[in-house]
């Protein structure tokens, strides 16, 4: 080799070593990195590498994003325990609701890897379900509100944390009889959630409407639905959609202790 001549040697990136070994540690060593580690890496492998990454990368990357969130969600449910926040024999068959929404939390992160949003809902749903000297009533209760929580999307549950925001803040009337259209209603909330899509709202409320979390429409054989009128009154919220509220703000103390 001439002294002009140089070897460069270029340090081989995480993923690369991960897809060529398949190594169990080096997977594991890789998951602890965050996630926008993680991202570059992967994106970065891709780009430079041999077509035959791309099979089976898809699975990897959903592997590592289930296992962060098995990994989230066995933290705070085991500080929960350890606090005596929660049942210590929760998922035993005997606590039959407690057993069940474990099984289909986790069943909910393996099938459908759900975004932050919609984790966060079930995280708070299957709290109230096994939170201490809960009844055997508001068990059941509970667990209605898990199973709501599983069909709402993202945008679902952000309109009615957005809804139930703007009743504590005092923006709306208490009077029954104080009507407004839905268009109207509609628009006040886009502009509180910040986006001022109003037919995004409107969209996402008839799904609320059908879970019994807000109130329908007065006039509901009117063929222009969106010139509907709607009572005011709780900025819609039901006692199902207050008490499903309640859920969310009581996980969020109890996370917040922690702090």
């Amino acid at each position: 080799m001439s002294d002009d001549e140089s070897i460069v040697i270029r340090p081989r990136e995480p993923f690369t070593d991960l897809i060529q070994r398949q190594d169990a540690d080096e997977l594991a060593k890789f998951m602890e990195q965050p996630l926008t580690v993680i991202a570059e890496s992967i994106t970065g492998a891709l780009a430079a590498g041999p077509r035959a990454w791309t099979v089976g990368t898809g699975r990897i990357v959903q592997g590592m994003l289930k296992g962060k969130l098995y990994q989230q969600v066995g933290r705070e449910i085991k500080d929960l325990r350890e606090k005596g926040k929660i049942l210590e024999d929760y998922a035993d068959e005997k606590h039959k609701y407690g057993a069940k929404s474990w099984v289909e939390l986790l069943t909910v992160i393996d099938e459908d890897t759900p975004d932050a949003d919609k984790l966060d809902a079930l995280k708070e749903m299957f709290y109230a379900v096994n939170k201490v000297n809960a009844t055997d009533g508001e068990r059941i209760v509970n667990y209605q509100l898990f199973q709501i929580a599983k069909r709402l999307s993202s945008g679902e549950l952000l309109l009615l944390k957005c809804i139930n925001e703007a009743l504590r803040a005092g923006d709306y009337h208490g009077d029954p009889n104080h009507l407004v259209r839905v268009d109207n209603w509609a628009t006040k909330i886009a502009r509180r959630m910040g986006h001022d899509l109003a037919a995004l709202v409107v969209r996402d409320e008839r799904r609320l409407t059908e879970e019994g979390l807000i109130s329908p429409y007065v006039n509901s054989s009117d063929t222009r639905p969106h010139q509907a009128n709607v009572s005011e009154r709780n900025a819609r919220l039901t006692d199902l959609g207050l008490k499903f509220c309640a859920a969310i703000r009581d996980y969020q103390i109890e996370v917040r202790s922690k702090e």
